[in-house]
Formats: C-alpha cells, sequence, structure tokens
C-alpha cells in the first residue's frame, strides 16, 4: 500500500512538472531582412517564416509595423506545437532616404519572448537632393524682396523635369534656369520672398511635384519673421 501511495505521488509530480515545463516556443528563420540599397519610391515585399517549437500551441495575438511598412499575418493565429506561420511585409520607400530601419513586432505567448522585433533594412538612393532641405530667412521686412537659393541635383540615371515647380503663397516665387535636369547634372533656383503688410510669420513651401522617377512630392519648408 505504501509503495502504491509513494508511485502515485511520484506518477502526480510528474505530471504537474510536465504541464509546468510545456509551453509554445516562437522562433523565426530570418528576424532581420536586408534588402540592402534600392532607389526611392520603390516598395520592397518580404515573408518571415516563423515556426512553434515548444510542447504547447502559439497564439499570435497581434502584429505591429513602424512607420512606412505594413505586416499582414498570412497563417492562423494559433499554431500547433511543430507547425510553421507566415508574415508578409511591405515597406515603402518614398518617404525615406538613406538607412533605415523598421520593425515589425509580434506580441504572442511565448513566455521567454512575448514581445518579438522582426527588422527591414536597408539603404534608400535618392534620385533627387535638395540643399538645403530647409529655409529660414530669418527677418524680412514688409515689401522688401530676400533672395536665396536652391541646389537641385539629380542622382538618377534618367532625366528629371522640373517644369512643374510651385509656391504655396503668392508671396513666394522662384527663378528655375531649366525645366529639366538630365543624369548626375545640378541646377541652382533662386527662391524669393517679398512678404504683404498684415502679416507677422510667414511659413510657406516651394513644391517639386512627382514627375517622371520621383514618387511623391518634395515640399522645401519656407520660414521667416516679418517685419513691420
Amino acid at each position: 500500500m505504501l509503495n502504491l501511495i509513494r508511485y502515485s505521488l511520484i506518477l502526480f509530480a510528474c505530471l504537474v512538472a510536465t504541464n509546468v515545463w510545456a509551453a509554445p516556443k516562437l522562433v523565426v528563420e530570418q528576424p532581420v531582412f536586408d534588402f540592402g540599397e534600392i532607389r526611392q519610391g520603390q516598395t520592397v515585399p518580404h515573408i518571415f517564416k516563423f515556426k512553434n517549437d515548444g510542447d504547447d500551441p502559439l497564439i499570435i495575438d497581434r502584429v505591429r509595423s513602424s512607420c512606412g511598412c505594413t505586416a499582414v499575418l498570412l497563417s492562423d493565429k494559433t499554431l500547433a506545437p511543430g507547425e510553421s506561420g507566415e508574415i508578409k511585409a511591405n515597406f515603402d520607400s518614398t518617404r525615406f532616404r538613406g538607412a533605415v530601419t523598421k520593425t515589425i513586432t509580434l506580441y504572442n505567448n511565448d513566455p521567454v519572448q512575448p514581445v518579438k522585433k522582426l527588422s527591414i533594412k536597408g539603404n534608400i538612393q535618392v534620385l533627387l537632393s535638395v540643399v538645403p532641405s530647409r529655409i529660414n530667412l530669418e527677418q524680412v521686412a514688409i515689401g522688401k524682396t530676400a533672395t536665396t537659393k536652391l541646389t537641385l541635383e539629380n542622382h538618377g540615371d534618367k532625366e528629371l523635369r522640373l517644369g512643374e515647380i510651385r509656391t504655396s503663397s503668392p508671396d513666394l516665387t522662384f527663378v528655375l534656369p531649366a525645366e529639366t535636369l538630365s543624369a548626375g547634372e545640378s541646377a541652382i533656383i533662386d527662391v524669393q520672398l517679398t512678404p504683404r503688410a498684415g502679416q507677422k510669420r510667414f511659413n510657406g513651401y516651394v513644391i517639386i511635384p512627382a514627375n517622371g522617377q520621383l514618387k511623391s512630392d518634395l515640399r522645401i519648408p519656407v520660414l521667416a519673421d516679418i517685419r513691420q
């Protein structure tokens, strides 16, 4: 009888230990995807593959992505032990330049890593650079004209048309030497501000609309304090 009781206690302890240690385990095949170098405006797709390498069902509660990146769970939210899943990500490079890293976060019931970070990174080649990217004319008197310069450079391998450049205010004008930029060519734009009475602060934009290789408008802010 005593041996039976001991056997029952040992069996019960084993069952408890098994239940305590049984858990899902999230394993991602490639948590960091480097797409290398692309041109601004391209969209990069990628599928992250993962697996439940644990003993209990893995539950993906939700998937979140940072700005510029979308992520969709292609598989079921619940994966049995040994099952695999996929997440499809799309990175839109339109509003980015230079080195960039975007994050996708998986919230799940893996006790070791309930918040799993995935990354998409690479380098965005700018087709058209604008220097400076922001103009501050400081103080400008009413009725007087302040002039500054913008330098545009075509980093692409095709001609860019610039003839549709505009401004957000009639007080802000520009002089464009040419309507097109050949590959590798640069041009200087004279930007002029002549503020009218009744203004204390000027906030406007020089706008280079999407055209040809450009996928989105470029907006260069122009700021000034107006002297009465």
